[in-house]
C-alpha cells in the first residue's frame, strides 16, 4: 500500500476508485473490482509485499496459477502491474516479496511500474542544484543536463536493479507520475506491447495482430482479442483507441466497402449508423450516449456532404442526405446483419455493438457512396480524437458534456474548410477514382490500407491545429 496504485488506475481508465467504497490498502485479490464509470476491465488488487512477510506472496502466486488454468479467456488474468514506489533518502527499492515474485514465471506479462516519479524527480533535481558542478553549467543547457542526470539516477537505481535480478533477461518496466499524462500513456502502450507479445507467442504466430502491423492478413481478419479488449478499456492513449477502431473496422466492414453487397431497403443513413456505433464504441468515452444522439450524427454527416457530389463545388451542406441515398444493386441480401458471429471478446469488456457481419453478396458500388463511407470513417475518427484530447485536459469529470461536444464539432467544421481540411477529401476522391475496377480483391486490401493511411495522416494535423487555436483564443 502507499504506492499510488489507486490513483494510477483512476488515471489510466478514467474511473474514480479514490472516491468510491474501494478502500486503498485493504483488498482481496480473489475479488474482482468493476467501476460503473468504465466496465470494460476488471481489477484484481493484492495486498503489498511487506518486509519480512511472504504469506501474501503465496496468496498472489496461487491466484495467478489458478487463473492461468482457466479454460475461458475471460476468466484469465492478462497482465500484471507490480507497482513499486521509487524510494528516496536511501530507501529500499525491492522487498523480498517483490524479488521472489519477479523470479516466478506465471505465463503472462508482468510489468514493473515505478510510481511517484515526480517526487523522485524533485528530490534529485534539488540535490543536483546544490552541487558545485551545477553552478558551472551554461544557462541554456541547465534543464537538459538536469533531465539527463535525473534519468541516469533513475536507471541506476531502478532499471539496473531489475537487470541484476533477472540475470540480464530483461523485465518490462516504466515510471509514472499521475501528474504526467505522457507517462500514463507510455504505460498503456507498454502494456499493449506485452499483451500482444505474449498472445502472439502462445499462438506461435509472430505476425499476429500487432498495432504496428494491422495491414497484415492475420491482423485484418483476426485481431488479437485480448489486445483489443485492452485498447478499448484504457482511456489514456489516443493511439491505442485509433488502432482499436481500425482493427474493428477491418474485421467487420472495411473490406466489404469495396466488395459488393446489397442492403435491401437500407438507407445510407442506416448504414452510417452501423459504422458510427462501432467507431464510437472503440473509444469507450464516459458519457458516450451523447455521441449516439441524432444531432451529433447529423453534424458528422454534414461534414461529408461534398463527397456525395461529383465535384466538391457542387455540394450543398446538409442536402445530400435529405435525399435518402440508398444502397442498391445486386441479387442477394446480407445474411445475418444483426445477429452474425460475434467478434471475440475477453473479460467482461464486451465491445459495444459486437455483432459481426460478413458481407457475402455483390452490389453495384458507386463512387459517391464509397467516398462518403470512407469520409465518414476518417472524419468521425478525427472528431473523436479531438474529444479525447479535450477530456484529457478535463481532470475533474473525464465525462463528455454537451458543451464539449458542440465546441469540438464547431472547431472541426471550421478547419474542414481550410487547406488542411480539404486535403483529406481530395485524397479520398483521388483514391476512389484511380482504380478502374473496384471489384478486384486487391482493391479491397488497398482500401483497408488507404483508410488506415488517411486516419493516421490527417489525425494530428487537424486535431493539434484546432487545439492550439483554442489555447490561443483562451489566452487573448
Amino acid at each position: 500500500s502507499g504506492t499510488g496504485k489507486t490513483s494510477l488506475v483512476d488515471e489510466m481508465f478514467g474511473v474514480d476508485f479514490k472516491a468510491s467504497h474501494y478502500e486503498a490498502g485493504v483488498c482481496d485479490i480473489n475479488e474482482g473490482i468493476i467501476s460503473p464509470k468504465n466496465d470494460r476491465f476488471i481489477l484484481h488488487d493484492s495486498q503489498g509485499f511487506e518486509p519480512g512477510e511472504l504469506a501474501n506472496l503465496q496468496t498472489v502466486k496461487n491466484f495467478l496459477n489458478e487463473r492461468k488454468a482457466e479454460p475461458a479467456q475471460k476468466d484469465r488474468i492478462h497482465a500484471v502491474w507490480l507497482c513499486i514506489a521509487i524510494p528516496y533518502a536511501n530507501g529500499r527499492l525491492l522487498e523480498k516479496g517483490d524479488e521472489e515474485f519477479l523470479k516466478a514465471d506465471f505465463g503472462l506479462p508482468v510489468i514493473v511500474v515505478f510510481t511517484k516519479y515526480d517526487l523522485f524527480h524533485s528530490a534529485e533535481k534539488r540535490e543536483i542544484s546544490e552541487t558545485k558542478e551545477y553552478e558551472t553549467w551554461p544557462e541554456d543547457e541547465v534543464n537538459e543536463r538536469i533531465e539527463d542526470a535525473v534519468n541516469k539516477a533513475y536507471e541506476g537505481l531502478c532499471i539496473d536493479a531489475l537487470q541484476r535480478l533477472s540475470s540480464g533477461r530483461g523485465i518490462p518496466a516504466t515510471n509514472v507520475s499521475i501528474y504526467d499524462n505522457k507517462s500514463i500513456e507510455k504505460l498503456a502502450k507498454l502494456t499493449s506491447e506485452e499483451v500482444l507479445g505474449r498472445q502472439d507467442g502462445e499462438r506461435n504466430n509472430a505476425s499476429a495482430a500487432r498495432p504496428s502491423n494491422l495491414n497484415s492478413e492475420p491482423a485484418r481478419n483476426q485481431p488479437n482479442a485480448v489486445w483489443l479488449a485492452w485498447a478499448v478499456a484504457q482511456r489514456s492513449s489516443a493511439d491505442l483507441s485509433i488502432e482499436a477502431s481500425i482493427a474493428i473496422g477491418k474485421t467487420r466492414y472495411w473490406r466489404a466497402l469495396a466488395c459488393s453487397f446489397q442492403l435491401k431497403n437500407l438507407s445510407m443513413q442506416k448504414c452510417l449508423d452501423l459504422i458510427h456505433n462501432d467507431v464510437v464504441s472503440a473509444w469507450n468515452f464516459g458519457g458516450s450516449l451523447r455521441l449516439h444522439e441524432a444531432n451529433f450524427k447529423k453534424e458528422v454527416r454534414c461534414v461529408i456532404d461534398d463527397l456525395l457530389s461529383d465535384s466538391p463545388d457542387d455540394s450543398e451542406p446538409g442536402k445530400a442526405f435529405s435525399k435518402g441515398a440508398a444502397f442498391v444493386g445486386a441479387a442477394h441480401e446480407l445474411a445475418g446483419l444483426a445477429s452474425g458471429p460475434a467478434l471475440p471478446v475477453v473479460l467482461p469488456l464486451a465491445v459495444a455493438g459486437a455483432a459481426t457481419y460478413y458481407l457475402y453478396s455483390v452490389y453495384q458500388q458507386t463512387p459517391p457512396i464509397l467516398r462518403a463511407l470512407m469520409g465518414y470513417i476518417v472524419n468521425l475518427t478525427t472528431i473523436l480524437e479531438g474529444l479525447f484530447n479535450l477530456l484529457q485536459s478535463d481532470t475533474d469529470s473525464r465525462t463528455l458534456s454537451p458543451e464539449m461536444i458542440t465546441h469540438n464539432i464547431n472547431n472541426y467544421k471550421g478547419f474542414k474548410g481550410s487547406d488542411k481540411g480539404l486535403e483529406c477529401h481530395a485524397e479520398i476522391r483521388e483514391f476512389v477514382g484511380s482504380t478502374p475496377n473496384i471489384f478486384f480483391p486487391s482493391y479491397r486490401a488497398n482500401l483497408c490500407r488507404e483508410l488506415t493511411r488517411l486516419i493516421q495522416a490527417h489525425r494530428f494535423r487537424v486535431v493539434q491545429d484546432w487545439m492550439n487555436t483554442e489555447r490561443e483564443r483562451e489566452t487573448t
